[in-house]
């Protein structure tokens, strides 16, 4: 898909690539991920230009994706390299520039065909959309470079839109004192948010004077007169923008920076270098930068935004090229890297040893353990799933006496992306301020763990928060918080195998301290239903509607918009349902992932491993999807009232130990599983058999009754008598009585 200016305020969709024939020298294909809407683009679908050539594909704020996946912004140029401001690291005014969007077809479109030298690589860690602001950044690091800024100078900047918005938050960014004015109150209402995430003044006028720094962010030439006018002796003024055509300066104001010995510069676009100096900006101010984006929207629209970008009064709208509805398919040899399967890890991986590693369940003692659950002295079966879980633990232990000495409990944390979206009743603040109460110990978890001697640990995968170090506190933090899934990838795809190894880490390091003969897995993570539901969705086959849930609690109108965001994102993506890796890189979360790899290392330690509700749940499954040797290790804690869980468990074969209507997460039902499970290897190993009972009903008729009916007809020797029982056979001694099958009765001597 491509949007074509075929003529004034004519924007027309089109198909196809935009070169059909042989690539020229030096450029490459790609494929636009997103592409901003500049107010410049609007001029030209309004007014045109004399040097634009219809029919064109506008834009030029792009980012795009190369032949190997790498994702990368673009300098919106081609120089000529031999001109005398190539040559001197000004290429931005070169004699013979073509500009993507302008000369040249530009990101308008689901592929763009760009010089190689234009593509400057984005680190992982930065969000697509916010990349978008590349260009603009660079403009402004453009004017800040030719005004000699001093720390702590006083800058006044002229306009509230996108522009003069970033150019306050770099200013403040270098140590300077900003102060913006806006002559439009609406507009200084509609960016409130910003100016309060950032600190930064604004107001429709000030009486200060004598700044030191004006920058003219916008077209007013009445603003470029009172900057003149605002600046202090010696002071310097960039001119950022160009002026309305055919307005009058009064020529005495001009005078001024005869006067002032003002400093007037220029500023025209930027250079290479300059979007290069970009991209640490915008990833140290990823959170301010998204304030100004108004909308993310599929391309489609972009004809009908176009009056709003040209007016002024709106920020940042950015086309989304996997939002159209028609998206051209991939061509063969031009698909992205498709995310790992085990095959292409490297051979000397902790992740790939680990999932080497892992071997299935033994069932060579399956019988031997049946036999000796059901010659316990009790009827066939009738304690129930204990029973099963009895052998279980006996199967996963190799060992018909199984024995429960070290129980441990993970809750893995981290933020989630997709909360952007408005699916959680809960702000993501508080997986942060949930993690605290469980440091502080104040969380049910931690009242459960404490009651059944189970050992805690806090586990850092991706939290919005720096927390001081703490005892039961485990860093493993791959980035603060994944991206929103609803319209990108939630990782990429190192993400993925870092959080699956820090998962595994996390276990074996704790196993190699002592054995661990049992493990919970616990999760905390605001938004992470909504992934847990579409992992489930995407693997059992179940409609997202059916997955969805209403996680912290979200009511029928959110429950339904939560729903519908989950199906437009898997519409989008469309994991495959056999590959977990994709399918964390997609759509997951890095608590679900560390979870999905702390199962992994477990079962390859042989060690049983109780997963909690739905979302310890959905990551057992990923786990299961990488590799299904892992179902027998695995231990369903308690049915949760989210109805993915039941779909999830019903792919691995698995029933939920008990059910207590809970969905508070965190490894409550994975705690009280634990518990039970202890139980069960007691049962299994001190329970007595019917030929053990026998036994003890001899010595029972031969020994015990007659002593009984001796202290019934002599109390007065009750005390001298127990005290001679007990020096032959200890101060305690049970005695199982049972009466063929049904009646048990225990007597204490």
């Amino acid at each position: 898909m491509k949007m074509v200016l075929t003529g004034l305020k004519t924007l027309e969709t089109g198909h196809g690539d935009q070169e059909t024939g042989k690539l020229e020298k030096g450029f490459t294909k790609t494929r636009v991920l997103c592409c901003a809407i500049c107010r410049t683009d609007a001029k030209m679908w309004e007014q045109g230009h004399r040097d634009l050539v219809f029919p064109r594909v506008l834009g030029h704020e792009m980012v795009v994706k190369d032949h190997t996946g790498k994702r990368h912004i673009v300098w919106p140029g081609k120089s000529c390299g031999t001109c005398r401001f190539c040559k001197t690291g000004r290429e931005n005014l070169c004699e013979d520039m073509k500009i993507t969007g302008f000369h040249t077809d530009g990101g308008f479109a689901d592929r763009a065909v760009l010089p190689e030298k234009s593509l400057i690589p984005l680190p992982d860690d930065l969000n697509t959309h916010v990349a978008c602001f590349a260009e603009p950044v660079g403009c402004v690091i453009n004017a800040f470079e030719k005004l000699s800024a001093q720390k702590n100078d006083r800058i006044l900047v002229l306009g509230a839109g996108t522009m003069g918005l970033i150019t306050a938050l770099y200013a403040h960014h270098s140590g300077l004192i900003p102060h913006i004015i806006e002559k439009d109150e609406a507009k200084i209402k509609h960016v409130a948010p910003y100016l309060g995430a950032t600190g930064i003044a604004c107001t429709k006028d000030t009486h200060e004077s004598e700044f030191e720094l004006v920058i003219n962010t916008c077209a007013d030439y009445i603003a470029f007169c009172q900057g003149i006018a605002k600046l202090g002796k010696a002071g310097r003024i960039s001119f950022f923008s160009g002026i309305s055509k055919n307005e009058h300066i009064e020529t005495n104001l001009l005078n001024l920076i005869h006067y002032k010995e003002a400093v007037v510069t220029g500023v025209y676009g930027m250079t290479r270098d300059h979007m290069e100096k970009a991209v640490p900006f915008m990833q140290a101010h990823e959170r301010e930068l998204m304030l100004l984006i108004e909308d993310i929207v599929a391309p489609e629209k972009a004809l009908q935004l176009m009056p709003d970008v040209l007016c002024g009064k709106h920020l940042k709208y950015i086309l989304d090229f996997r939002l159209a509805s028609d998206t051209v398919p991939d061509e063969p040899g031009q698909k992205a890297k498709s995310p790992a399967r085990l095959n292409e890890l490297t051979p000397d991986s902790l992740c790939r040893k680990v999932i080497e590693t892992i071997t299935p369940l033994s069932d060579n003692k399956l019988a031997a353990a049946t036999s000796k659950i059901d010659d316990k002295t009790k009827p066939l079966g009738a304690l129930g799933r204990i029973e099963d879980l009895a052998i279980r633990m006996s199967l996963i232990q190799n060992d018909l006496n199984p024995r429960i000495l070290q129980k441990n409990l993970f809750v893995f944390a981290g933020d989630h992306g997709i909360t952007e979206e408005g699916v959680s009743a809960y702000p993501a603040e508080v997986t942060a301020q949930m993690v605290d109460n469980f440091l502080n110990g104040g969380a049910a978890i931690n009242v459960l763990c404490r009651h059944h001697d189970i050992e805690m640990k806090i586990v850092d995968m991706g939290v919005n928060y720096n927390f001081l170090p703490h005892p039961d506190l485990v860093m493993k933090k791959v980035a603060r918080g994944t991206r929103n899934f609803a319209i990108e990838n939630a990782m990429t795809e190192q993400q993925v195998i870092t959080a699956l190894e820090n998962g595994m880490s996390t276990f074996l390091t704790t196993y190699d301290r002592h054995p661990v003969d049992i493990v919970g897995m616990g999760e905390m993570g605001i938004g992470n239903t909504s992934s847990a539901s579409a992992i489930i969705s995407v693997i059992t086959g179940i409609p997202p509607g059916m997955a969805i849930g209403r996680g912290t609690g979200v009511d029928d109108k959110g429950l339904l918009h939560k729903t519908k965001v989950i199906e437009r994102a898997l519409q989008f993506h469309s994991p495959d349902p056999g590959n977990g890796f994709e399918i964390l890189q997609k759509i997951g979360g890095f608590e679900i992932a560390g979870i999905a790899g702390a199962v992994l290392a477990a079962a390859s330690k042989k060690t049983a491993v109780v997963l909690d509700g739905v979302i310890s749940t959905a990551a057992g499954l990923v786990a299961y999807i990488i590799n299904p040797s892992i179902q027998g290790y695995l231990i369903s804690g308690h049915k949760s009232v989210e109805q993915a869980q039941k779909a999830a468990l019903s792919h691995m074969n698995l029933v939920p130990l008990i059910d207590f209507d809970m969905r508070l997460g965190e490894g409550t039902g994975a705690a009280l599983a634990i518990d039970m499970a202890d139980a069960a290897c007691k049962i299994m190993c001190q329970m007595a058999s019917f030929d053990e009972a026998k036994i003890a009903r001899k010595i029972f008729h031969k020994v015990i009754k007659p002593l009984l009916k001796f202290f019934r007809l002599n109390p007065g020797h009750v005390e001298s008598r127990k005290n001679s029982i007990e020096a032959a056979w200890g101060p305690s001694y049970d005695f199982d009585l049972v009466s063929y099958g049904e009646h048990t009765c225990r007597t204490n001597v």
